[in-house]
């Protein structure tokens, strides 16, 4: 028998896409699947729609709670799989995605954490391959340096016993992230397309896509201190630069160019990254947003 994979869908009033995401899971075919949907209260049909599959289903339950991040915890707890992941309820896995997993986890024992490549899709947005750049390191992670969309993402269950911080509402998973590298481990690039991320006008990231900037903010703050040398330089750096385009942004370039400075100052060899050249072209040209990568 194949590892035993735990998946759990958390949802509010998302009827209108989760039934494609709960047919993307059982539609793995997957022999050793516990399918876990916490839903917060929905008045929608996603009541009606968890019905039709409840069979299906290991664990079901619609009541109020406190937000997604708590909704996964639940799920979380009820989980006993070998390996752990959650999946939004407007996202969707990709056929072979849960094959594929097990397979790099039963190959590699060692093997802790892992995440593939994403498509990013939705009405009126191009649709993309995003190939991931894991985190590889904290301050990595802290720099705003990865690309690694949530849905690609899946681990082994001990490591994420603990849950999800509900402190960090909006960026909750780059948290896990950070903790996870300071506590020293390591997440390894599976490159193949796992999950399609939808992006609609509803959906938290095109909504409320200032708070995952804030909370972003917030985070490197927080852990900053926990860094060292030129890790805790290039987050710091990296901060500053944020400033300067958000002044730029603004109109206010002499505040940008101070900011700008400061960030090299701090972190000269940002000099041969592509972060500081985007952050000058924006302050003189007043161009697209800097590639952090």
């Amino acid at each position: 028998m194949p590892p035993k994979i735990s998946i759990v869908t958390p949802s509010f009033n998302q009827g209108r896409f989760l039934e494609e995401t709960i047919l993307s899971v059982l539609n793995q075919n997957y022999p050793n699947l516990e399918y876990i949907v916490i839903d917060g209260g929905s008045t929608d049909e996603t009541v009606e729609i968890i019905r039709r599959y409840q069979n299906r289903l290991a664990y079901w339950i619609s009541e109020k709670d406190r937000g997604q991040v708590q909704a996964i915890n639940k799920g979380l707890e009820r989980a006993s799989g070998d390996i752990f992941a959650f999946i939004n309820s407007d996202d969707v896995y990709l056929p072979g995605t849960f094959a594929a997993v097990a397979e790099y986890f039963e190959a590699y024992p060692q093997t802790e954490w892992v995440c593939g490549d994403t498509i990013m899709f939705g009405e009126g947005h191009a649709t993309e391959l995003i190939q991931s750049v894991v985190p590889r390191s904290a301050a990595h992670c802290l720099s705003w340096a990865y690309t690694a969309a949530q849905p690609g993402h899946f681990w082994r269950r001990e490591l994420v016993e603990g849950g999800f911080d509900e402190g960090w509402p909006y960026d909750f998973d780059h948290d896990l992230y950070v903790r996870l590298l300071l506590a020293g481990h390591r997440c390894e690039h599976i490159p193949l397309p796992f999950a399609a991320y939808r992006l609609h006008a509803f959906s938290k990231t095109v909504a409320e896509g200032r708070y995952f900037a804030e909370e972003f903010e917030r985070s490197a703050k927080v852990y900053e201190d926990r860094l060292t040398g030129a890790d805790r330089r290039w987050c710091r750096s990296t901060r500053y630069l944020r400033r300067s385009y958000a002044a730029t942004e603004t109109g206010n370039k002499k505040e940008g160019a101070r900011w700008l400075m400061r960030a090299l100052a701090t972190y000269p060899e940002g000099l041969a990254q592509r972060p500081f050249w985007g952050c000058l072209r924006k302050l003189t040209t007043n161009g697209s947003v800097p590639d952090a990568g």
